[in-house]
């Protein structure tokens, strides 16, 4: 009986080692979008064959990726959707995997969000005491993040070359700190103008069509606009809560943020939607008129539109989260005859904070200014009449500095 347990043994070692000369893996799995029984993930690895990595990906890649997916995880991959060779070998690829062993679906979900994760040399403005804060992020139990923009700061015409763009999202990637809570829980990612161009960039920006296709290398998500209308825009359901993640960029002009068919988009899933709590994300603000930065304030008539819609079609259990501003707040907007709106924006996670935008805001809570990194937490949970959504702020450390809890009956 030893003999054939050292037998196997010597086989399955065999069988390994000779797995793992095919490939290293570089980032990840880092992964997306889940189901109950899938998961969308996200890896870079680079292939032992450095002479032609082009052959060795054509020819054997995919074999010896579905094989490590068997062997090391409790998936199994059910699809490639996109996969590119780049500078110095690294082979870049995400797709679809199925779970071998599904788990029931949770009731009650925590998850993450933030924005404005500026790559410092670390070596100046005290960069290395500012990402500790994805040290935080990483011990927080949660079951997924939500960046909601400015993910990736391109700087200095970065976002003008593809080469660059990728070098920047290989940076971020290759981050230690951020490395590490990229692979510890489900990411969702919407984008801003440091992601989307240069500064404060709208839908006129005519190499906004690559970097479409540069985020869509780099984030999992359950998938990017429609067949008719292009962005990064999605929507996604956990617990009973819908997402609706916005894209404020690619088809923002002079008189509307998001445009006609991404605002037809939102209302149909809106309407359609029969989950509690709707969450509509932002990389800027929905509820604000501010001067002092971009809001959907500055399209007074969209504006006016949405509000009109929520009110007219009586839509239920809708929390606006955002972030760009460059510091943390929670808004409330009193509605005649509707539930009152909330809106929490969080910002930033390592980027500088800037007191400039932060003029008096009448729909400003009491004590939720926050002039300091920060990331913020949402909590479902509880039944019935006490089932509710709590909402934290926090700073850099994972201590708390403000929270509220929104009663679901509250915004019925």
């Amino acid at each position: 009986m030893k003999k054939i347990l050292l037998l196997l043994s010597l086989l399955l070692g065999l069988t390994i080692q000779s797995f793992a000369q095919n490939f290293e893996v570089e980032i990840g799995p880092i992964y997306g979008h889940y189901t109950d029984s899938t998961r969308h993930f996200w890896m870079l690895v680079t292939p032992h064959a450095q002479n032609d990595p082009l052959v060795d990906w054509v020819t054997q890649f995919n074999v010896d990726l579905y094989a490590y997916f068997e062997q090391f995880t409790a998936e199994r991959v059910q699809k490639i959707e996109r996969s590119s060779v780049l500078n110095k070998g690294y082979i870049m690829v995400s797709g679809i995997l199925e779970i071998k062993e599904p788990k029931p679906a949770k009731k009650d979900i925590s998850f993450l969000l933030g924005s404005c994760a500026f790559p410092y040399p670390f070596a100046f403005w005290g960069g290395k005491n500012k990402e500790v804060i994805f040290d935080a992020m990483s011990k927080q139990e949660n079951d997924f993040m939500l960046w909601m923009g400015d993910n990736v700061y391109y700087l200095f015409g970065e976002w003008k070359q593809k080469k660059k763009m990728h070098q920047k999202n290989l940076k971020m990637r290759f981050n230690p700190k951020l490395r590490n809570f990229l692979e510890s829980c489900s990411q969702y990612a919407t984008w801003d103008d440091h992601d989307f161009g240069g500064n404060n960039e709208d839908g006129s920006y005519g190499g906004k069509y690559q970097s479409l296709e540069i985020f869509k290398d780099y984030w999992a998500n359950p998938y990017y606009g429609t067949d008719s209308t292009l962005g990064v825009f999605c929507h996604f359901s956990h617990a009973d809560a819908d997402f609706f993640m916005l894209d404020a960029r690619f088809h923002a002009s002079d008189s509307s943020m998001l445009g006609e068919g991404q605002t037809k988009w939102l209302k149909e899933k809106l309407e359609a939607s029969t989950a509690n709590f709707k969450f509509i994300v932002s990389g800027t603000q929905i509820l604000s008129d501010n001067p002092g930065g971009e809001d959907l304030g500055d399209f007074a008539t969209a504006k006016a539109d949405l509000l009109d819609f929520l009110s007219k079609k009586k839509i239920k259990g809708v929390i606006f989260l955002s972030g760009d501003r460059h510091y943390g707040e929670l808004l409330k907007l009193e509605r005649a005859g509707a539930y009152p709106l909330y809106e929490m924006t969080s910002s930033p996670l390592t980027s500088l904070v800037n007191p400039g935008y932060t003029k008096d805001n009448p729909l400003r809570l009491p004590e939720t200014l926050v002039l300091d990194l920060n990331f913020g937490k949402v909590h479902l949970s509880g039944a019935g009449e006490q089932r509710q959504c709590r909402l934290e702020l926090l700073d850099r450390t994972g201590s708390i500095i403000w929270q509220k809890s929104i009663l679901l009956s509250e915004i019925q």
